[in-house]
């Protein structure tokens, strides 16, 4: 395990979830913009996935085990974090028809919000097969950040059939291919589909063109991979370059929608730049907060949603400075527990089993566990 990689996995996992709470985004670009996060996780899986399998995916026999390991990765946490947001979404609106009947409606940030959250049939066996982020609903359902969970699974199997099929300068040609038309498709879809140039927030696609998005970036990890193994780098001047670049383009995207176009490519040079886990920003990265972090990322990740259900309501209330930064700090707490319950209990143990599962079908030499 690279440890920096780990480490820079975890700081992305709260920025996206600091990014939904909204505490602080009028102030700080770094919030504000958090949505462009994800792209790091996709750059870091392509990165991550081209290490444990590139080598490995020689058949049928090879992709199967591979499905299986990916499906116990992403699988019962989605499908867990999602009956917690449903579920948690209906003790919601059950304790505001009480509050109403009891005549506290006056206490209440929304009275009016008193549907309950039924999944139809649909969003259940799309949520089910990792389809529902496919172009299949014009809108986000249930617990929303699975939406790049859907979209990275596809990208698994791409990158596996290329793997199946090519390798060597071939692979590298077919891989920057598809970043290339990834790109290309999601800037055609921000700016022409969600007018991102007026409206802003170019690159944030998700229910509709987040497979391009995610294709484009994780295209980008995997190069960064093979890069990594031939390119000589001064990592110290290539990690304060990027790390400014960075800092540079939060403050550019503000005013310049476009710019966001270039953060999966600047992200995927501060990654190659970890890969061999020394320099100043690897070093800023490995204490055990963010090694911890960095563990309970994809909990993080999904369980934050269904947190806000209850933290969105204290934000409203909230008037001052110091209620804002004590609502801040409880919800980053909170979620620290949580997601070492979730952790803990259901991703780890469960994807352990499906791994048992997949170490009984016949693989090539080389896979491991990521």
């Amino acid at each position: 395990m690279i440890k920096s990689i780990e480490g820079v996995r975890g700081l992305a996992a709260l920025l996206v979830a600091l990014y939904h709470l909204k505490i602080g985004s009028d102030h700080f670009s770094l919030i504000r913009n958090g949505y462009l996060f994800v792209d790091l996780f996709f750059v870091l899986s392509g990165f991550v996935i081209a290490a444990a399998y590139g080598n490995s995916m020689r058949n049928t026999a090879d992709l199967r085990a591979f499905i299986l390991r990916r499906i116990g990765r992403l699988f019962p946490l989605l499908v867990f974090s999602t009956i917690v947001f449903v579920l948690g979404s209906n003790a919601i609106v059950l304790a505001k028809k009480l509050a109403i009947a009891s005549g506290h409606a006056g206490v209440l940030n929304n009275p009016g919000a008193l549907e309950y959250l039924v999944p139809s049939f649909g969003e259940i066996l799309s949520t089910l097969t990792f389809t529902h982020a496919l172009g299949i609903y014009d809108h986000l359902i249930l617990n929303t950040p699975t939406w790049s969970i859907s979209v990275e699974f596809y990208t698994y199997l791409l990158f596996a059939i290329v793997c199946m099929f090519l390798s060597g300068g071939a692979r590298i040609v077919m891989l920057s291919l598809l970043s290339i038309a990834g790109l290309i498709i999601s800037v055609w879809a921000s700016v022409n589909l969600h007018n991102c140039i007026a409206e802003k927030g170019c690159l944030s696609l998700t229910y509709d063109f987040g497979l391009a998005r995610s294709v484009h970036a994780f295209c980008l990890g995997a190069l960064a991979f093979h890069s990594s193994r031939v390119l000589k780098i001064n990592v110290t001047a290539v990690q304060i370059t990027v790390s400014f670049g960075l800092f540079m383009l939060l403050a550019l995207v503000d005013h310049v929608s476009v710019a966001a176009f270039v953060f999966p490519v600047a992200f995927a040079v501060m990654v190659l730049s970890l890969a061999k886990d020394s320099g100043p920003l690897a070093d800023a990265l490995k204490p055990a907060l963010f090694q911890v972090l960095g563990q309970r990322s994809y909990s993080i990740y999904l369980m934050h949603m269904p947190l806000l259900l209850v933290f969105e309501n204290l934000t409203k209330r909230a008037n001052g400075l110091v209620s804002n930064v004590i609502i801040l700090v409880a919800y980053v707490i909170v979620l620290y527990v949580i997601s070492g319950w979730t952790y803990r209990f259901v991703e780890s143990p469960l994807r352990d089993r499906f791994n048992r599962l997949a170490a009984r079908v016949p693989v090539g030499a080389g896979s491991r566990s990521v």
